[in-house]
């Protein structure tokens, strides 16, 4: 269930939002959010909301920028963009405002320590299964 209420105390720049469409943004949100066991799951999740209204207001109002201004031109009219710097679409995609940076670094930090896949059991510790000491390798 999505903490509305915390939402609204974090980000009162979206009070005029109703409810049910957060509730529609923050469905949308939970598929993008996949932390496995991270104890910033809920902090992600509602930088997630946020940026996926923010970006929504942007394109109503008419300033989504895809990235920085290259260069324009008046005459024939050529307009031309930077992309944002990062490594994939991901980042890229939330590089384009403040709660995506802030839920990418969330999401680096909660993703850091690596995982295990595969293989005995003994090879994701310094122990055997059971306890003992110096397992088979």
């Amino acid at each position: 269930m999505f903490p509305l209420e915390k939402f609204r105390l974090l980000f009162p720049q979206f009070a005029s939002v109703t409810d049910e469409a957060i509730e529609a943004w923050a469905e949308w949100a939970k598929c993008l959010t996949q932390t496995n066991g991270c104890a910033c799951t809920e902090q992600i999740w509602m930088l997630l909301v946020a940026h996926l209204l923010q970006l929504s207001a942007n394109a109503e109002a008419g300033t989504s920028i895809p990235g920085a201004l290259a260069s324009a031109s008046v005459d024939k009219v050529s307009v031309s963009f930077q992309p944002a710097p990062g490594t994939d679409g991901w980042s890229h995609w939330l590089n384009l405002t403040p709660f995506g940076q802030q839920a990418l670094a969330l999401i680096v930090a909660c993703s850091s320590g690596g995982m295990y896949v595969g293989g005995l059991p003994e090879r994701a510790g310094f122990t055997s299964v059971g306890g003992i000491r110096g397992g088979r390798w």
